[in-house]
């Protein structure tokens, strides 16, 4: 067996690791889950994420043929292999210093990982393959054309017309965050009219074209060598404070629960509505250069679900996949991918990727060590996915802690806070009591069948990725996550991928006659999705959740928030 391992973000942000035995996927984790800090910033290591991986196959370091590393700028050409045994132990940990070290170690572009990450899952032999990020290896969007032979890159957009970074500071003259929180400025979108001129980018015949020469900033300059230091990057937010301002739109006070009645929205809408007519530009070229009828996208702003959701109606487009670990993370994913299909282990098409369960599951002895480590009151009900219903329909908040992790930022039923769609009051109280954050900020719903409530029941609906637009009843019967524009971004769940929480909603349309919950992702401001039972029972309490479903267990009063700490990545089954 072939045993290929991914390793995205180290020296940067978002650190994961992917194992990829005989070309598919096996083991996927994010570095944030085990260190707890949202986005493993700063870090030279993907040595926890890297650990789990291996354990969970079963192997050590010396039976990987091949270690793939997305590309950092400060390293070597993508072309090189690495043999230097200080990087590869600073990169592994002790994984990197023992005997058994990896055989090879290939560095794989920055967007060439994201793009091996859209197409190699897509399950498609044919397909147009988009990256769009704010930067990586210099580049900030680029298109590839997927093929049995593997990925060709056919177009590169230098950072200097970087769609990410546009929105990113268009986010943060809002008021709403760094670009950890450009979401907020997604949702924040629906509430606004895209009424302000932001002329300095518009979409062309071949793409799209960044213009902030007035600012100071020559679209077509080389800023490699500021790229590096930053000092490109610092310019680019002064100018932008200027172009925003320039526009009419002062720069907005932080985390306004009113936001949504200011310019703020208005700000928010234009820069969506301008993002999309440059990416639908980018996707006709991207479909005409290549001929074919499936699109692949890829990079952070592939999780622009409204973006995705247009794209996903684009009228030569017959097939959309959108990578659910869209972001730096992902790029573990897509380097060991693209190293498996070099090696001749991945062959195209491959299966479509049905699920994002790629994660750390635990077993009931590690459950019921953290219940008592916790002090926690628990029951063992004999039918969990009925109970937990039950409560939903009653009107409480629950944690749901169920099988293994997903991969990316979306919460997909195994580490969710879930509750009751049918009112507005729920999802109002989850954001203002639970989550800390704004009242307008949209809550998605996972459901059995989308039938009945999109217009598009046929559409992408895996992975909470993509909006659709919401119908008559959906508006009336779970207005709870349909969005102030009218769209939702639902969750189709698989029993076979999901047997518990697929009897979770059988049992919900039992009680409620809906089989359909408002799913947010576990976790409170500031925090990454909990990964742990430990992790769960210490963030329900300091969340204040009404009730916790931890495997087969039921805890009904959390118990009083531990003080946190660092947990060691979990042992294969525990």
């Amino acid at each position: 067996m072939g045993y290929v391992l991914g390793l995205g973000g180290p020296y940067h942000h978002d650190a994961s690791a992917c194992l990829v035995a005989d070309g598919q996927p096996v083991a996927f984790a994010e570095e944030e889950r085990f260190s707890r800090i949202k986005h493993h910033r700063d870090s030279r290591s993907a040595a926890s994420s890297a650990a789990w991986c291996l354990a969970q196959a079963g192997i050590r370091c010396g039976d990987i043929d091949e270690i793939a590393v997305a590309w950092n700028p400060y390293w070597p050409n993508p072309a090189d292999e690495i043999t230097d045994p200080d990087l590869i132990a600073e990169l592994l940990g002790p994984l990197g210093t023992g005997p058994e070290r990896p055989r090879r170690l290939t560095i794989v572009g920055h967007h060439l990982a994201h793009a091996a990450s859209a197409f190699y899952p897509a399950g498609v032999a044919d397909a147009a393959v988009i990256v769009v990020d704010g930067s990586g290896d210099g580049v900030s969007t680029s298109i590839h054309h997927g093929t049995r032979a593997g990925l060709r890159c056919l177009r590169t957009f230098p950072f200097t017309q970087s769609l990410g970074w546009f929105y990113q500071f268009a986010t943060e003259h809002a008021g709403l965050g760094d670009w950890t929180h450009a979401g907020k400025l997604m949702g924040l979108a629906a509430y606004g009219k895209p009424t302000i001129d932001l002329n300095f980018l518009h979409p062309t015949r071949d793409g799209y074209h960044l213009d902030l020469t007035p600012y100071g900033l020559a679209p077509e300059a080389d800023h490699t060598a500021g790229y590096t230091d930053l000092t490109y990057y610092r310019a680019l937010r002064h100018a932008y404070r200027k172009v925003f301002t320039d526009a009419g739109i002062p720069r907005q006070a932080p985390r306004s629960d009113d936001a949504h009645q200011s310019l703020a929205a208005d700000l928010a809408a234009s820069a969506q509505f301008l993002l999309q007519r440059c990416l639908i530009s980018v996707v006709s070229t991207a479909l005409e250069e290549t001929g074919a009828t499936a699109l692949c996208l890829a990079g952070g702003v592939g999780l622009n679900c409204t973006t995705n959701g247009i794209l996903a109606r684009t009228p030569d487009t017959d097939t959309l996949f959108v990578q659910p670990a869209a972001g730096d993370a992902g790029c573990a994913l897509g380097a060991a991918l693209e190293v498996a299909h070099r090696r001749g282990d991945h062959t195209v098409p491959g299966p479509r990727q049905a699920h994002a369960f790629l994660g750390p599951a635990y077993d009931n002895h590690a459950i019921e060590t953290a219940l008592h480590d916790a002090g926690a009151n628990f029951t063992t009900p004999p039918d969990i996915a009925a109970t937990a219903a039950r409560l939903i329909a009653e009107g409480k908040v629950i944690g749901w802690h169920q099988g293994r992790a997903e991969a990316g930022p979306r919460a997909l039923g195994a580490r969710s806070i879930l509750a009751d769609p049918r009112t507005t009051r729920l999802r109002d109280r989850i954001n203002r009591d639970i989550k800390h954050r704004e009242l307008w900020r949209p809550l998605a719903p996972s459901m059995l069948d989308p039938t009945g409530w999109t217009t598009t029941p046929d559409g992408p609906a895996e992975f909470m990725i993509v909006a659709h637009e919401a119908t008559p009843r959906a508006r009336q019967q779970i207005p709870g996550v349909v969005h102030a524009d009218g769209t939702l971004r639902p969750q189709h769940v698989d029993p076979a991928h999901q047997p518990e929480y697929a009897r979770l909603l059988h049992a919900l349309e039992a009680e409620t006659g809906i089989g359909v919950v408002l799913n947010t992702s576990y976790n409170g401001p500031g925090e990454p999705i909990v990964d742990t039972p430990a992790d769960a029972l210490a963030s329900g309490a300091r969340l204040g959740l009404d009730a916790l479903v931890i495997g087969d267990y039921l805890v009904t009063t959390p118990p009083s928030a531990p003080t946190h700490q660092q947990h060691r990545p979990p042992r294969k089954g525990s």
